[in-house]
C-alpha cells in the first residue's frame, strides 16, 4: 500500500520528506539543482538571443542560396532554404512556377531599410526585395517587396512565413506565380503567363501578337520595341490582388495595362497587360481583339504618356487604334452616345476631364466614345501621322509649358484647343445623329 515516502537513515530513524535530517539533504540538493538550472537557463537564453547582425547575415546567405537554386533549377537546394511546414509546401509550387518562366535573372535580397519590418514586432521578420527580369521582353529588372520570417533550425536560418507582417499592415506584393500553377505561351511578339494551362492561354497570345503588330505600325515612332507580357489569372479577384486594388474595383474592366512600357527614354522596366477573365468572358468574341489593340496602344505609347497627357487623349488614342480595321459596327461603338443625344438631348461641352472617366455605366462609356471621336477627328482632318505627332508633342512638351495640350495643337496642328473644341462638338453630334438613325432603322 502506497503511503507517504520515507527514507531510513544510518542510525535507524526514519523521516518524512521535509523533516528531520532529510531537510538538510534536500536543501543542499536544491541548491545544487538551482545552480544547474540557472546555468542552463543562461545558456539557453544566450542561444535564443543570437545577435541580430548575425541573424541578418545568415538570412542574407539563405536568400543568396535561394537565388542560386532558382538560377540552376535545383529544387532540392531551393527547398533547403525553407523550414518544414506549410510555407515550404506552398513554396514547392512557387519554385516550379519560377523555373517555367524565361527568366533572365531572379534573386532575393534583404532590403537596406528594415524600419517597417522592425515596427511589426515579429522576431526575425525582414523586408525582402524580390527582383526579376523576363528574357527578351523586360528592359531592366522589375522589383517587388516581400516580408519574410526566418527561424533557426539546426544552426541555419530558414524561411518560415511570408504573412507574419499582415497584422501590422505589412502586405507583400503578389505575382502571378503566387496564385497557382503557372503555364507559359510564347507568341511571336508576346509572352503570356497565366493559370489554367497552355490551351487556355494560346488564344491570348494570338490576340496579343496581332495587337502588337498594329501598335508597332501606328505608334512605332514612340520607340516601343514591340514585345509585351500578358498576365492571365483565373478570376477578377486575383487581378485585383496583383494590382493591389480594392475588391470589386475592376468590375467591368476587361483588361488593364500596368507596370511600365517603352524603352530607355523612360527607364521603363516592363510592359504588362492583365486580363480580367470575369469581364473578358462576358464580351462578344469579335470585341476581344479590340480590347487587346486598345491596351497595346497604351503599352506602345508609354514613353510619351507623361502627366501632361490628359485621359481623353490617351484613352481616345487607344480606342482609335482599337477600332482600326475592326468589324465592330458604328452603332455598337457609339451606342451610349447616340442614346444620350437622341433620347436626353445631351450635348458635348468641353473635352473630357479626368473625373469624367471615374465610375462605370453609360456616362463613362460615353466619355470614352467622345474621346475616341476627338482622336478620330484629328486623324481624319490632319492625318494619322499628325495624331501620332500630336500625342508626342503633348507628352514631351518642354518643361514649364503652361498648357501642353494647347502647345500640341499649336505646334503640330496649327490650331488652338478652343478652335478644335468647336469642331469636335459638331463632329460628335453629327456622329451621334448618324448612329441614332441607324439604331432607329434597326428597331423599326
Amino acid at each position: 500500500m502506497a503511503g507517504i515516502p520515507r527514507l531510513r537513515w544510518p542510525d535507524g530513524t526514519t523521516s518524512r520528506l521535509g523533516s528531520g535530517p532529510f531537510r538538510v539533504g534536500v536543501a543542499v540538493l536544491a541548491a545544487v539543482l538551482a545552480v544547474v538550472v540557472a546555468r542552463c537557463a543562461v545558456s539557453g537564453s544566450a542561444q535564443a538571443a543570437t545577435p541580430e547582425p548575425k541573424v541578418r547575415t545568415a538570412a542574407a546567405a539563405t536568400l543568396a542560396a535561394r537565388s542560386a537554386a532558382v538560377a540552376s533549377h535545383n529544387k532540392d537546394a531551393y527547398l533547403a532554404t525553407d523550414a518544414d511546414g506549410a510555407f515550404k509546401t506552398a513554396d514547392a509550387q512557387v519554385f516550379d512556377n519560377l523555373t517555367a518562366l524565361p527568366l533572365a535573372s531572379w534573386n532575393m535580397t534583404l532590403a537596406a531599410d528594415q524600419s517597417k519590418a522592425k515596427k511589426a514586432g515579429v522576431p526575425h521578420l525582414y523586408q525582402v526585395t524580390e527582383s526579376y527580369e523576363l528574357s527578351g521582353v523586360d528592359y531592366k529588372p522589375v522589383t517587388d517587396t516581400r516580408y519574410l520570417t526566418f527561424v533557426e533550425r539546426g544552426g541555419k536560418w530558414l524561411l518560415d512565413s511570408g504573412s507574419d507582417g499582415a497584422a501590422a499592415g505589412l502586405h507583400p506584393d503578389t505575382q502571378i506565380w503566387d496564385q497557382g500553377a503557372v503555364s507559359v505561351v510564347q507568341g511571336s511578339r508576346s509572352l503570356v503567363i497565366g493559370l489554367g494551362g497552355q490551351a487556355r492561354l494560346k488564344p491570348f497570345a494570338d490576340l496579343a501578337d496581332h495587337a502588337a503588330n498594329k501598335a508597332a505600325t501606328v505608334w512605332g515612332a514612340a520607340g516601343w520595341k514591340g514585345d509585351v507580357v500578358v498576365v492571365v489569372p483565373n478570376t477578377q479577384a486575383q487581378v485585383e490582388t496583383l494590382l493591389d486594388s480594392a475588391p470589386g474595383s475592376l468590375t467591368g474592366v476587361v483588361a488593364i495595362t500596368a507596370g511600365e512600357g517603352g524603352q530607355a527614354l523612360t527607364a521603363a522596366p516592363a510592359s504588362r497587360v492583365l486580363v480580367n477573365p470575369d469581364a473578358f468572358d462576358g464580351e462578344a468574341p469579335d470585341a476581344w481583339q479590340f480590347f487587346f489593340d486598345h491596351e497595346l496602344t497604351h503599352v506602345a505609347t508609354r514613353a510619351w504618356t507623361t502627366s501632361a497627357v490628359p485621359l481623353w487623349l490617351s484613352e481616345g488614342a487607344a480606342d482609335y487604334s482599337g477600332y482600326l480595321g475592326s468589324s465592330i459596327t458604328v452603332d455598337r461603338r457609339f451606342l451610349e452616345l447616340a442614346n444620350a443625344v437622341s433620347q436626353s438631348g445631351w450635348t458635348p461641352q468641353e473635352l473630357p476631364a479626368t473625373d469624367d472617366f471615374a465610375g462605370s455605366g453609360d456616362s463613362v462609356s460615353r466619355t470614352y466614345q467622345i474621346s475616341n471621336l476627338a482622336c478620330a477627328l484629328i486623324a481624319q482632318k490632319y492625318g494619322q501621322a499628325k495624331l501620332v505627332a500630336f500625342y508626342k508633342a503633348v507628352g514631351t512638351a518642354p518643361a514649364g509649358t503652361a498648357d501642353p495640350v494647347d502647345y500640341g495643337f499649336r505646334t503640330v496642328l496649327g490650331t488652338t484647343t478652343a478652335e478644335f473644341t468647336v469642331k469636335w462638338r459638331a463632329y460628335v453630334l453629327d456622329e451621334a445623329h448618324t448612329v441614332a438613325a441607324i439604331l432607329a432603322k434597326k428597331h423599326s
